[in-house]
């Protein structure tokens, strides 16, 4: 993709908008000193609308080896991934901020969260708007809870 291209600051637009290219769209993103992309990038929907992608380079996978589960009790299989960390009382981070801070965040092989030092597990998965937005924020604890709740804010009932 690139029948153009601009920068704005930090933020690069490029597409083509020739209908009969196979790259016909476009993507914003940002992308940091080695080239990866960080942040967010917005890339354009099944009708064109903006789709926006957390962390599109960083984002992880979600643990295999947990039980997870929707606001209507089914047990899921989350299709996204993991693109922020909030802990308990602890930490909360970008993927991007946490790796410009020299955070280390991975998947141990038990498939607790590994924070810096400190071994966290998920508690709940939190998603924005499906429509619009790509990729989780995980809400960690320290004690391993018997399934993992997935959320998205539409399915919340604040009041």
């Amino acid at each position: 993709m690139s029948c153009f291209s601009h920068k704005f600051g930090q933020w690069t637009i490029e597409g083509d908008d020739d209908p009969n290219s196979k790259d016909f769209g476009y993507g914003i993103f940002n992308r940091g000193p080695n080239g990866k992309r960080r942040f967010y990038k917005v890339v354009p929907g099944k009708y064109g609308q903006p789709i926006i992608v957390a962390e599109p380079d960083l984002a992880f996978k979600v643990p295999k080896n947990l039980v997870y589960v929707n606001t209507d009790g089914e047990i899921i299989r989350p299709e996204e991934k993991i693109a922020g960390i909030i802990c308990q009382n602890g930490p909360r981070l970008s993927l991007s901020n946490a790796k410009k801070q020299d955070i280390v965040i991975k998947v141990n092989d038990d498939s607790s969260i590994q924070v810096g030092e400190e071994k966290w597990w998920l508690s709940t998965l939190f998603q924005k708007d499906k429509n619009r937005f790509r990729n989780y924020d995980a809400y960690c604890v320290k004690e391993k809870p018997k399934f993992v709740k997935l959320f998205e804010l539409g399915d919340l009932d604040l009041f």
